[in-house]
């Protein structure tokens, strides 16, 4: 604390003028939580010390934290973290601001290809921050090279499979590419039903939360899931030997948004926030812990970097978020019936 001594020679006395210092201003995150340590000392802290805020983190998984966003538990969020179809969802119930880009510098710095690929109904109320595709990990010490999404039904998978549950963040991207490995589509998913029924005896279990394959597969529960980018990393760092392949069916990907909650308090630092996510040196540190893969095109990684996007990855299929969020609702209620049950 800082005091002042000021002089009043015409009154006669002095008096003191007390400076402290402004308490921070709290802003609310809605974000999964998942890497929470390397993203605190990565973006959070830095910019807490920069922007004189004090950051509180709402975690939970996807469905969870869209479930308090619509019936407005407290703490609401200034700023949450969704996928595109979730965030299209959210846009739909009024739940989220219309943004003003030219607040956000680094907006332009963001790959044209994927940008331009967000339908006009949601751009204006979300930011990509990162890609999530889909790809297979393995355990290689145990089985022959895969290289289509097609080996999940070979014998040698039987009852050491992982799969995501259907409110997972990845659980409709893998319902959409069996459809498509099985001549369906995007909309029309029923030969993706039939083929993941077939698969019924063979999954060990059902996972919800983003670090559940990396902690079965050290375990040795499991041997194949079908896991997004962000799990590269921590598969990779593991005791056993692990590897993600991209199949030559192609890639099913999200985008992963970052959007302000209609009536934060705190909007200016928000998009100040989202800024600083955007930018390239956060971008690529994020990519180097592991964290995310960057979607700033001015972030340089090694080709063999398994965040490294500039190539982006084989036979990329971007997922209509109109159609995931139309369809999630009907899907999860078969998926129950007829995969879970």
């Amino acid at each position: 604390m800082a005091i002042a001594v000021v002089a009043s020679a015409s009154l006669g006395y002095w008096y003191y003028v007390s400076t402290l210092p402004q308490p921070p201003t709290t802003l609310y995150l809605s974000h999964w939580g998942f890497g929470w340590d390397d993203i605190k000392k990565i973006v959070i802290e830095p910019f807490e010390k920069q922007y004189n805020a004090k950051i509180v983190l709402i975690s939970g998984t996807t469905s969870e934290r869209y479930t308090k966003l619509t019936t407005k538990a407290e703490p609401i969020p200034d700023v949450a973290f969704f996928p595109d179809y979730y965030t299209y969802m959210a846009v739909e119930k009024a739940l989220l601001m219309k943004l003003d880009l030219a607040k956000m510098p680094n907006y332009k710095k963001l790959f044209k290809a994927l940008v331009e690929q967000i339908p006009p109904s949601l751009s204006p109320y979300g930011v990509p921050f990162t890609i999530q595709d889909l790809g297979l990990a393995y355990r290689t010490d145990k089985h022959p090279k895969i290289t289509s999404w097609k080996d999940m039904w070979r014998d040698d998978f039987k009852g050491m499979i992982l799969m995501p549950t259907m409110t997972a963040t990845s659980g409709p991207m893998v319902l959409v590419m069996t459809s498509l490995t099985y001549g369906g589509t995007q909309t029309d998913v029923e030969a993706g039903f039939k083929a993941i029924e077939t698969l019924k005896g063979r999954i060990v279990t059902f996972y919800t939360r983003s670090a559940d394959p990396q902690t079965l597969m050290e375990r040795g529960e499991v041997e194949l899931a079908p896991v997004l980018r962000y799990n590269w990393a921590p598969l990779k760092k593991l005791a056993k030997p692990v590897d993600i392949i991209y199949p030559t069916e192609g890639s099913v990907y999200v985008l992963n948004m970052i959007s302000i909650v209609q009536g934060s308090k705190n909007t200016e630092l928000a998009y100040k926030l989202m800024d600083f996510w955007l930018s390239t040196d956060i971008q690529k540190a994020l990519a180097v812990a592991g964290v995310d893969a960057p979607v700033n095109s001015e972030v340089s990684l090694p080709r063999d970097d398994p965040f490294n996007i500039t190539p982006v990855f084989n036979k990329p299929i971007y997922l209509n978020p109109e159609v995931l969020a139309k369809n999630l609702s009907g899907w999860v209620d078969a998926w129950k019936k007829r995969i879970e049950s």
